[in-house]
C-alpha cells in the first residue's frame, strides 16, 4: 500500500510542478492567483481519501481486475462514476471514458489436471499431481490436453555456434519435453562466457524452440509458480512443474535430475534422453 501511496504522491507532485512551471511563464498578477489556487487545491488532497480509492480497487469484489473479465469492467465503471462526478470530459472511444485495445490473457478453469501414467499388470494407473503446489498451467499455455511420452531435453537449447544442441539425438515430434530453466552457464561464471549463453535462457526462446522441433507439450521445471513472461503458440500446452513431477519422471531411468544437470553444466554437453514415461 505504501508503494501505491508513493506513486500517487509522485503523480500529484508532478502535476503541481508542471502547473508551477506553467504559472512562471504567465504575467505576474495571473501567476499570483494561479499559485494560490494550486496551494488551495494541494491542501484538499487527503492521503486517507487516496487510500480509500486504492482499497476499493484492491477489494475482493473485483477479483484482481484481470484484463477482460467482468470484474475488471465493473471496476472501470466505478472509476468512471468519479470522472463523471468530477466533470472530467471523456476522451475515449466514441465519446466515452474507455479506450479498447486487443490484449491476450489467460484464464485457468476448474478441472485442470496433470498426471503420470503408471503401467500395471492389466491396467494403467494414473498418478495425479496437486494443482498449484506440484504443478500449475503455464500462463501462456494453449488450451487443450496432450498425452505423450516425456523426453528430457536439458535446458532446451539449440546453439550451433556453441556446438550445443539438446534436440540433436532425440525425436520430440508429438512428444512432451521436460526442460530446465535458465542455462548451463550462470552469472557466477566468466562474464563473456555467460553472455554467449544468456539469449538461450529466456522462457520465450525455450518454448518457441520446443514448438519448432515439433513437441506437442512441455513440462517446465520452473517450480509450480505462474509466470506470464513467455511466448504463446496456439494449441501448445505447457505447465510449470516442481520436484514431485520431475522426480517421478526420472525414477527408474537409471539417472537422477540433479546428477544429469550437473553433468550438463560441467561438460557443456547435452544429456537428452527419452524417459519412457507417459504424461
Amino acid at each position: 500500500m505504501k508503494r501505491w501511496s508513493r506513486l500517487l504522491f509522485f503523480c500529484v507532485t508532478g502535476c503541481i510542478l508542471m502547473l508551477s512551471n506553467f504559472a512562471a511563464a504567465q504575467p505576474q498578477p495571473a501567476q499570483a492567483g494561479l499559485e494560490r489556487r494550486i496551494v488551495q487545491t494541494m491542501h484538499t488532497i487527503s492521503s486517507n481519501t487516496i487510500f480509500e480509492y486504492v482499497k476499493e480497487m484492491a477489494s475482493d469484489k473485483y477479483a484482481g481486475r484481470l484484463t477482460g473479465t467482468e470484474e475488471y469492467n465493473e471496476c472501470a465503471e466505478w472509476l468512471i462514476s468519479y470522472l463523471k462526478k468530477w466533470k472530467i470530459k471523456p476522451a475515449g472511444d466514441n465519446g466515452t471514458y474507455l479506450q479498447a485495445f486487443p490484449n491476450p490473457y489467460t484464464l485457468i478453469f476448474p478441472g485442470c489436471h496433470a498426471y503420470l501414467h503408471i503401467p500395471g499388470e492389466n491396467t494403467v494407473y494414473r498418478k495425479y499431481y496437486h494443482y498449484y503446489d506440484e504443478f500449475i498451467p503455464g500462463s501462456t499455455s494453449g488450451s487443450g490436453e496432450v498425452t505423450a511420452e516425456v523426453v528430457y531435453v536439458g535446458y532446451g537449447i539449440t546453439a550451433p555456434e556453441l556446438d550445443f544442441d539438446e534436440y540433436k539425438d532425440v525425436d520430440v515430434r508429438g512428444k512432451i519435453v521436460l526442460m530446465e530453466r535458465e542455462a548451463p552457464v550462470s552469472t557466477g561464471q566468466e562474464r563473456e562466457l555467460f553472455l554467449k549463453w544468456r539469449p538461450y535462457s529466456f522462457h520465450q526462446y525455450k518454448l518457441e524452440n520446443a514448438v519448432k522441433h515439433g513437441a506437442a507439450g512441455m513440462l517446465y521445471n520452473y517450480g509450480p509458480i505462474g509466470n506470464p513472461n513467455n511466448a504463446y503458440s496456439e494449441n501448445f500446452v505447457y505447465t510449470h512443474v516442481g520436484n514431485a513431477v520431475v522426480s517421478d519422471i526420472f525414477a527408474g531411468t537409471g539417472r537422477t535430475q540433479r546428477e544429469t544437470v550437473r553433468e550438463i553444466q560441467s561438460t557443456l554437453k547435452p544429456q537428452s534422453f527419452a524417459t519412457g514415461k507417459t504424461f
